[in-house]
């Protein structure tokens, strides 16, 4: 027996129509705009620009850089998309390491120590983000 939907996927295969499609594994926007903000030998990598974030976000990015950071503290904000990512952080001199505030550079790969982060955001609300960042930036970029 034909289902209903056994027909129809018949009929509109007939006139060259597939229903249902695969999905091709979507690629990451190599255009969206990545902001950096170098503190001293620290990068962060951040999905809106230092200025446009709010005072609690600023404090609490200032404190971690702060905290890792250990060379002078010159500050650095650039815009760059994310296929110019790689090259422009193997560009850069006396990096000591790379928070991310973005999820989706974690597939990149870089020649300097990087750690993956949550949001800002997320991190304002929530203790325990804070302590779990503060374990991986022991063990990978203090170590």
């Amino acid at each position: 027996m034909i289902t209903p939907s056994t027909k129809t996927n018949l009929i509109l295969k007939e006139i060259g129509i597939t229903r249902y499609e695969t999905r091709s594994k979507q690629e990451k926007n190599p255009s969206k705009t990545i902001f950096s903000y170098q503190k001293g030998n620290i990068l962060t990598l951040l999905e809106q620009s230092y200025d446009d974030l709010n005072q609690d976000e600023v404090k609490l990015l200032d404190a971690i850089v702060d905290a890792v950071n250990s060379s002078d503290n010159k500050s650095i904000k650039k815009e760059s998309n994310l296929a110019d990512l790689t090259t422009f952080v193997s560009s850069m001199n006396d990096i000591k390491g790379i928070i991310s505030f973005l999820s989706d550079v974690s597939i990149l790969k870089f020649s300097v120590p990087f750690v993956q982060s949550p949001s800002l955001k997320i991190m304002n609300s929530d203790q325990e983000s804070k302590k779990i960042l503060w374990k991986q930036l022991k063990e990978i970029i203090l170590k």
